[in-house]
């Protein structure tokens, strides 16, 4: 099965060019603002760049990745638009092994998981914001199988993988037996990508469309899509219906994703982008979940 946003990483690589898009600062309402900085720094090892009374940015010793603002008065609820979770990718296995095992030391509940084209461990902070740990590993992904099925992946190997099978944490702790739990979040870290809760699968993917991603995969009967950007890992945005249909925005109180940033590589996508107003610095507006969105030049 070709995907779309599977041809375009063919041709994205063919002609030596960049992702289209790229996600920048991802921004958060938290009920304590103190506790979200303790959590994302002692578990994840994220530095803290900037604060004062009402807000914190945190990320890499070159980057920040998020920030967090006091303001919210309940923790999150899951029956609402917004986000699923954020996936921080890291550069590699070590780094990978070695977010486990600070994770597991910490005492931080897990769910390490692999995806097969990536390796993920799934954890909450104490206002029940999810965050996924991303190894990608799109070498290990060979074909789709029939999605009229479910999820139905082969290896490149040719074997059958459910793309949602526990990893072996022994296996991935053996490569993290000499590293330094306590060192801050590798330098290389980034933002992989958003998982969304939508409305509806496919106006979410059209809008999204209309702003530079390609689709990947539809599962209308698993209420499931993701979407590529040049890249051969293919899941740089996801979203699900899993809560149930016509769900609303998260209240103004709740804590919540509150608003994102893409870096956009490819002038054609910043003159044909759909939905979205001129801004400063480039284009910003509402995505389909109630979030604000803006979109920068960085070409």
């Amino acid at each position: 099965m070709q995907t779309d946003a599977l041809t375009l990483a063919e041709k994205t690589a063919e002609m030596g060019h960049s992702e289209r898009l790229s996600w920048g600062v991802v921004e958060f309402q938290v009920t304590d603002l103190h506790r979200a900085v303790a959590f994302w720094t002692t578990a994840l090892g994220l530095q803290l760049r900037e604060q004062d009374s009402q807000m914190a940015a945190l990320g890499t010793q070159s980057k920040t990745l998020f920030v967090f603002r006091s303001g919210a008065k309940v923790p999150v609820s899951p029956r609402h638009l917004g986000m699923y979770h954020v996936a921080i990718g890291v550069p590699d296995q070590a780094e990978f092994s070695r977010l486990l095992a600070r994770l597991i030391t910490k005492r931080v509940r897990v769910s390490p998981t692999d995806h097969l084209m990536s390796k993920a461990i799934y954890l909450a902070d104490p206002d029940g914001l999810e965050i996924e740990i991303a190894l990608e590993t799109p070498e290990r992904f060979g074909r789709f199988g029939d999605m009229s099925k479910g999820l139905v992946l082969y290896d490149a190997n040719g074997q059958q993988h459910s793309g949602r099978a526990p990893l072996d944490v022994d296996a991935e702790l053996s490569h993290a037996k000499r590293a330094d739990l306590e060192t801050p979040l590798s330098n290389g870290a980034f933002l992989a990508h958003m998982h969304f809760k939508v409305a509806q699968l496919e106006a979410a993917a059209a809008w999204y469309e209309g702003i530079g991603f390609a689709r990947n995969l539809m599962l209308h009967n698993w209420g499931f899509a993701d979407m590529g950007a040049g890249a051969a890992y293919t899941h740089r945005l996801a979203m699900n219906i899993w809560a149930g249909p016509n769900l609303k925005p998260a209240p103004a109180n709740m804590a919540r994703l509150t608003g994102y940033a893409l870096h956009v590589h490819d002038a054609a996508v910043m003159e044909n982008a759909q939905g979205l107003t001129p801004s400063e610095n480039g284009l910003s507006g509402t995505d389909p979940t109630g979030v604000a969105i803006s979109l920068a030049r960085a070409f």
